[in-house]
């Protein structure tokens, strides 16, 4: 399949997903939705299925599926950030309370702000302009970013907030995920040099920053969702599926002959397991249905 027909490909599925995102989501909301809420939630959708979506081909390293070449791990790892983003944002679509979307919005914003702005500043002799997914990746990253900032500043309301608190125990793990990621993160962004533990792409500084971003947006949403148990059980899931996604990229490396990269399997994985654990133990009242 050539380029041009796997992209037009995605683009199909993106506008079908969109579709029956419309008709879950909005069609039934569609009487207390005004223009504000209607393009919030289409936001949310977006988001969904874009991150669901990309993984496919970002998983099996299409070089068409992505703005610049990949290395195959990072390729990988990208796409168990979209399967992070779909499922928090399938949940948030369920329930769309203030703090909820807020987070959804956070975490949106934390993934493309800094990298939208290193690759203006720094990275732009990395992309093709004679590469049609060069410009629908400016034109999405862009398109996301605007929106993402004016409802943080003006958030309709959909759903309100009727969640409790956190437990102690769930406030220590987010706050300790918050410190870890948001340093490991910082590091990641400012330089692709350093131990081969940890800085998996030496010479790559544009998809060392991409893996950075996420690890920053996981940080990010741990210290804003740490106090409510609605917004603290998302950000568990998507801790837990991102970090077994880490696992299942460099066991697919290995599958393929490549260097597994052990700090990353071990701490997404015990990142993942006590996430796990912890959303088991606290269990969530049945969620309230669509309103």
């Amino acid at each position: 399949m050539t380029d041009v027909a796997v992209q037009f490909a995605g683009l199909c599925a993106l506008i079908a997903g969109v579709l029956l995102g419309y008709w879950r989501w909005i069609r039934p909301r569609a009487a207390h939705l005004n223009f504000q809420s209607f393009g919030l939630v289409t936001l949310l959708i977006l988001t969904l299925m874009g991150g669901l979506i990309g993984s496919t081909g970002w998983w099996f390293d299409y070089p068409s599926s992505f703005a610049w070449d990949l290395p195959t791990l990072a390729s990988r790892m990208l796409a168990s950030a979209g399967w992070a983003f779909g499922v928090a944002n399938f949940i948030v679509l369920e329930r769309p309370t203030q703090r909820r979307v807020r987070l959804a919005l956070l975490m949106l914003l934390t993934y493309l702000l800094p990298l939208a702005i290193a690759i203006v500043l720094f990275h732009l002799d990395r992309f093709d302009p004679n590469a049609p997914i060069t410009y629908a990746f400016f034109i999405f990253v862009i398109g996301m970013i605007v929106p993402c900032i004016w409802y943080l500043l003006r958030q309709p309301t959909i759903t309100p907030d009727d969640s409790q608190p956190t437990d102690n125990l769930t406030r220590a793990w987010l706050t300790l995920i918050a410190v870890l990621m948001g340093l490991w993160g910082i590091a990641l962004f400012i330089t692709d040099s350093g131990s081969d533990l940890i800085w998996v792409w030496v010479g790559d500084l544009l998809t060392t920053r991409l893996i950075a971003v996420m690890l920053l947006t996981i940080a990010v949403a741990a210290i804003y969702s740490r106090n409510y148990v609605d917004t603290a059980r998302i950000t568990l899931i998507a801790i837990v599926v991102y970090g077994f996604g880490v696992i299942a990229a460099n066991i697919a490396n290995l599958l393929d002959n490549k260097p597994l990269k052990p700090v990353y399997v071990v701490v997404f994985g015990i990142a993942a397991l006590i996430s796990l654990g912890l959303l088991i133990v606290n269990r969530e009242q049945p969620a309230a249905p669509i309103s």
